[in-house]
């Protein structure tokens, strides 16, 4: 489960609204045709005068059949919602058999009369006794069918729902990982800066205090920015660039630093504050632990609908000391939090140099 995903919208247009309805009367309809077509053929086989009959037959019951589902269903919800008894709730089926029988044979057989009053066709389907008796019985099983699927959509309507809570409380869980998380990354980036604010102090009272002056304008803008999950690369760099002039103060010429951005890839959106841990890696294994110090590149570009951050150094270090600690654990966390296994961090040592590589769906800012 992410929260990389916009909030489903509980409104529906009108038109979308009555869509369903207009399903449900197009199966009736259907099925009363059905039924007619049928019929009529054996209706003209035996030679009857009016080919209309079959389908005013077989549309009134499937119609009126349809339209007292409806009231089947609902039935069926308001003796399960008031928590009723099994026997009840057997009782109150029993009585709905008898009511929906007398119902559709009401509505069925009144629409035909009125029908062939209109035509001045006669009209003698037989007794009441013997219309109750017939189509008692098909409406019986009728009730019994709807009463299932009733049942059934119940029971899916009622997964839905659960499905739904259990994504909602993972959204909220997820968000409130992503929080937690967002908070042990700043702490964590001071804490590593005031120690090399520390240690120049001792050397250059003027360079540590023209770091600290960056370092609270990299702060105040490192708190605008824990107000927002995410954000663009271009704003995400607004705070490498001062780490890295930061870090500068401190290494001198042993640190040479490239960044290189597509405007694509500017544009694309990514967690706050993403970078600042592999970069720090960058600085702290690949230039503070090489004599010669290390260039750090920051190289970004979209390939395939995918959004690739390499954070390159050329430090001697090994993979290991890189790999290790609670930045780049935290990274990982945050992007699994924000894209589950869409986005992934990599770290691996090939030709001098030490990449890691962050990778993640491209998605560029105000994309739906």
């Amino acid at each position: 489960m992410t929260i990389a995903h916009v909030q489903e919208q509980t409104a529906r247009p009108r038109g979308r609204r009555l869509l369903p309805w207009a399903g449900y009367a197009a199966f009736w309809t259907g099925a009363g045709l059905f039924f007619a077509l049928a019929e009529w053929q054996r209706y003209m086989h035996y030679g009857g005068l009016h080919p209309w009959e079959p389908f005013l037959w077989e549309l009134s019951g499937s119609l009126s059949a349809g339209l007292l589902a409806v009231a089947i269903y609902r039935w069926n919800e308001w003796l399960l919602n008031r928590g009723s008894p099994p026997s009840t709730i057997v009782a109150g089926h029993l009585a709905g058999v008898v009511a929906y029988a007398l119902a559709h044979c009401a509505l069925m057989f009144g629409s035909r009369w009125a029908v062939y009053a209109l035509v001045h066709v006669e009209y003698q389907p037989g007794t009441l006794l013997s219309i109750l008796g017939y189509e008692g019985a098909k409406d019986t099983v009728t009730y019994m069918l709807v009463l299932l699927l009733s049942m059934g959509w119940r029971a899916f309507l009622r997964e839905q729902r659960q499905a739904a809570e259990v994504e909602r409380l993972n959204a909220h869980l997820a968000q409130a990982r992503l929080e937690r998380l967002q908070e042990q990354v700043q702490p964590h980036f001071l804490f590593n800066t005031l120690n090399l604010v520390s240690s120049v102090m001792h050397e250059d009272v003027e360079r540590a205090d023209r770091i600290l002056a960056e370092l609270a304008d990299l702060l105040r803008q490192s708190m605008s920015a824990a107000k927002v999950a995410e954000h663009t690369l271009a704003q995400e760099l607004r705070w490498v660039e001062p780490f890295l002039s930061i870090m500068r103060q401190r290494f001198g010429e042993r640190l040479r630093a490239r960044i290189a951005v597509s405007e694509a890839a500017g544009r694309c959106i990514v967690p706050t504050l993403l970078l600042m841990a592999p970069v720090e890696n960058a600085v702290k294994h690949g230039v503070a632990r090489s004599t010669a110090g290390a260039e750090v590149e920051v190289v970004a570009e979209v390939v395939d609908g995918r959004l690739c951050i390499d954070v390159i150094d050329t430090g001697d270090a090994p993979v290991e000391p890189h790999a290790g600690g609670t930045g780049l654990a935290n990274a990982r966390a945050r992007l699994a939090a924000l894209q589950g296994d869409a986005a992934g961090i990599t770290l691996q040592r090939e030709d001098g140099r030490t990449r890691v590589r962050v990778t993640l769906p491209a998605r560029a800012q105000g994309a739906a």
